[in-house]
Order: C-alpha cells, then sequence, then structure tokens
C-alpha cells in the first residue's frame, strides 16, 4: 500500500437501502452531523430486483464509518 492510499482508504459501505429514495434520506442525516457519503446504486439499472441484487449502497470515508453507524442506528435509518 503506498502512502496515497493510506492517506485515502477506501469508502466504507454503511448502510444499504431498498430504495434510493431511502439512501437519499440517510444522506441527508449524515450531512446534517457534518459526514460527507454518497450513493451507490448497485441495482445495475433494473425494474425488477433480483435475487442477489446488491441494493442502494451509502458509503462515507473509513474515518467517519462508525459516527455514520451510529448516527443512522439512532435515527432508525
Amino acid at each position: 500500500m503506498t502512502s496515497e492510499q493510506d492517506a485515502h482508504p477506501e469508502p466504507v459501505i454503511v448502510a444499504v437501502f431498498g430504495s434510493v429514495g431511502e439512501a437519499e434520506v440517510s444522506e441527508a442525516k449524515l450531512r446534517a452531523f457534518g459526514i460527507e457519503s454518497s450513493i451507490v446504486d448497485n441495482d445495475g439499472g433494473g425494474v425488477i430486483p433480483v435475487d442477489g441484487d446488491g441494493g442502494i449502497a451509502l458509503e462515507v470515508r473509513a474515518a467517519d464509518a462508525g459516527a455514520a453507524k451510529e448516527i443512522l442506528d439512532e435515527t432508525g435509518s
């Protein structure tokens, strides 16, 4: 691992949702607490869910993962 990789670790998925709307609500909650996040749509654009689809993931920086999970747990997301 290079020093640049050490400085910028991979994002961590803190939650997975069934819809983009649910993910956007949780993204807004994290933003209100000063945590940047991004939504990753792993459903491949399909209309009909298929077993094993990844769903809609919410990622944060590794350093924020613990706090983000706590916030989402406390707020029921």
